[in-house]
């Protein structure tokens, strides 16, 4: 009986210790002793005790608090420049391994250093560096946050947990940092200059360390470093500005950026010089820094206790290799945002996001191409997106001033095209679901656009106009809408979704997709309405004579540009059929053969 915990009027302690010592070597792996009332449910939400990926109060070998840590000296201020480059790459790491999904606690705020960075106030470059590494991440999650295209727990986790995210005098972090890059230039300047130059840089400046034959790669490392963290300072900077404003100035700090990334890169022999061959491989698969050190001031379970009630995570920090592969990738993926126009049209944002999604690029990069597309709710910033719609639709400024239920429809429609920019910028994943979903509100506008047709102006001069415009509305809708449902379905290829029996049924409805998109774009730019037919009825239209209205080319100032359009459907239709016809002939020649569905056959599957 445990002492510990006094026995009630309804409490009976019993020794369960024999018990447990009996069951143990009958339980295999995955089992576990439970009364009659544990169900999956409480399975699901239980914590294994004493388990240190679930238990969060377990006891571990780091420290428990900061304080402690501080006093047993595990994050010294004095350092030694290989210690302070070993220092400045781990960060790196740690952030890019939190950009990647993880916990603030358990990789950024890791380091002791970023915990009380006034501390770090003696060492005038590591106090740059936090400063400004802290001010970084600080935009970095107002970004994602201000987005909120990601999913809690997955994509990204916004949670400080009470951590020093934003400190005072933030803002002037730049300062700092230019003030320590000058003095490693002036030291790297006279390290390449000649012996005049060298004395006199000793004398207008203190060596970085003791060895002169080693102080120019020393020099070179650091430097690069603070070079890289400022023009990422820069970016974040640049990028925030409304209505693409430092766009321009962004691409040179990422130019910059990169030119820094390589020298980084290069540094890396140097760094790990002297070090024994095996460290070095071993530190270019799993270490976190250039020299294969393992860096100092750093402790993941001083923040333990700031994760609960969840589970604590077991993460591993990003590679060197594999750290340097992410900024380089960012970099780019921020350099593709910075270089779209800002001139460009709805439907012309609309396929640059969607050429944008199949570089795959990471959480912070869709978030800085969802805040400057929707700044303020705006258009690229600059119009809302009911008026943006209004240019898009071509509606006559009589129609707006005196057609209420198409100032209803515009602003309705300019909801949902809203949502679906939105959409279009979250993982692969969340926004198949989210296009299934927002899918029924395009359902819900078509047939809005419908019912604001039959209740049109009558016997009244602008009869034609609205009926010309809602015709124009409904056929911009349903476009819009087999466009959703065009992307909905070619995602599920990309997420492997399909098993090869659905393959000919999933090409079917792209090619009703398809042609019917074909079918509104030609009605749209004619400017009629067609009713919502079938395949096989648009397949009879499309064979009529060649003046029918069907496939008599508009002659518009966008004739080229909108037939191109038109041609790239078409083929795209033709290309369903090409596949659905393979299909069919190779599962009737046996040479493609359709495996049985463990738990369902394909009949069921169809009946779901």
């Amino acid at each position: 009986m445990d002492a510990a915990v006094p026995a009630g009027d309804q409490t009976i302690w019993l020794d369960a210790s024999s018990f447990l010592s009996s069951v143990c070597n009958e339980l295999s792996v995955g089992e576990l002793v439970h009364g009659e009332n544990f169900r999956l449910f409480e399975a699901m939400s239980a914590l294994e005790i004493m388990d240190p990926k679930m238990d969060a109060g377990m006891a571990t070998t780091g420290f428990k608090t900061f304080e402690e840590a501080i006093e047993s000296g595990a994050a010294p201020i004095e350092l030694t420049i290989p210690q302070l480059v070993d220092v400045f790459d781990h960060i790196l790491a740690c952030e890019a391994t939190w950009q990647n999904g993880h916990a603030l606690a358990q990789t950024v705020f890791s380091c002791l250093y970023l915990l009380n960075v006034d501390r770090t106030a003696p060492n005038a470059l590591l106090h740059a560096f936090c400063k400004t590494t802290r001010a970084s991440c600080s935009m970095i999650r107002t970004a994602i946050a201000l987005a909120d295209i990601h999913e809690q727990e997955e994509d990204f986790i916004t949670m400080a947990y009470g951590l020093p995210v934003e400190g005072e005098g933030d803002s002037r972090c730049l300062a700092l940092l230019n003030t320590v890059e000058e003095v490693v230039a002036r030291q790297l300047r006279g390290c390449k200059g000649g012996l005049s130059t060298k004395k006199k840089s000793l004398e207008d400046a203190e060596p970085l360390q003791d060895d002169p034959a080693l102080e120019e790669g020393y020099c070179h490392a650091i430097l690069c470093r603070l070079r890289f963290r400022k023009a990422l300072y820069h970016i974040l900077t640049y990028m925030d500005k409304p209505q693409g404003r430092g766009l321009e100035m962004a691409r040179k700090h990422i130019l910059v950026a990169l030119s820094e990334l390589q020298n980084i890169r290069s540094s890396s022999a140097f760094l790990s010089f002297g070090q024994a061959p095996d460290s070095v491989v071993e530190s270019k698969e799993r270490g976190s820094t250039a020299s294969g050190r393992v860096a100092i001031g750093f402790d993941e379970c001083v923040n333990r206790r700031l994760l609960a009630p969840t589970p604590p995570r077991s993460i591993s920090i990003l590679s060197w290799e594999d750290t340097l592969a992410y900024f380089e990738k960012l970099l780019q993926d921020l350099d593709r945002i910075c270089s779209l126009p800002m001139t460009l049209g709805l439907e012309e944002i609309l396929q640059f996001v969607m050429d944008y999604q199949k570089l795959k690029p990471d959480l912070f990069a869709r978030a800085r191409l969802q805040l400057l597309l929707l700044h303020d709710g705006k258009l690229l910033g600059r119009d809302p997106l009911a008026i943006a719609l209004v240019k898009v639709f071509n509606v006559p400024q009589s129609v707006m001033a005196n057609d209420h239920q198409t100032q209803a429809f515009t602003t309705q429609a300019a909801r949902v095209t809203k949502q679906l920019l939105k959409i279009m910028c979250t993982n692969t994943a969340w926004q198949r679901r989210k296009l299934g979903r927002i899918l029924q509100d395009w359902g819900n506008l078509l047939q809005q656009s419908k019912v604001t047709r039959d209740v049109s102006i009558e016997g009244s001069q602008l009869g034609d106009e609205v009926i010309q415009t809602e015709n124009m509305l409904t056929a911009w809708v349903a476009e819009q809408t087999c466009w959703v449902v065009r992307q909905f379905l070619m995602l599920g290829f990309q997420l492997d979704l399909y098993s090869l029996s659905e393959f000919c049924m999933v090409y079917w409805y792209l090619d009703h997709v398809l042609l019917s998109a074909l079918h509104y774009k030609l009605a749209k730019e004619s400017q009629t309405t067609p009713a919502i037919d079938s395949p096989d009825s648009v397949k009879k239209k499309g064979k009529k004579k060649k003046g029918s209205a069907a496939l008599k080319q508009p002659k518009t100032p966008k004739d080229g540009k909108f037939m191109y359009s038109v041609h790239l459907l078409q083929c795209y239709s033709d290309l369903c059929k090409g596949f659905i016809w393979m299909l069919t002939a190779l599962t009737r020649d046996r040479k493609l053969l359709h495996r049985e569905t463990i738990f369902n056959t394909e009949q069921e599957v169809m009946l779901l």
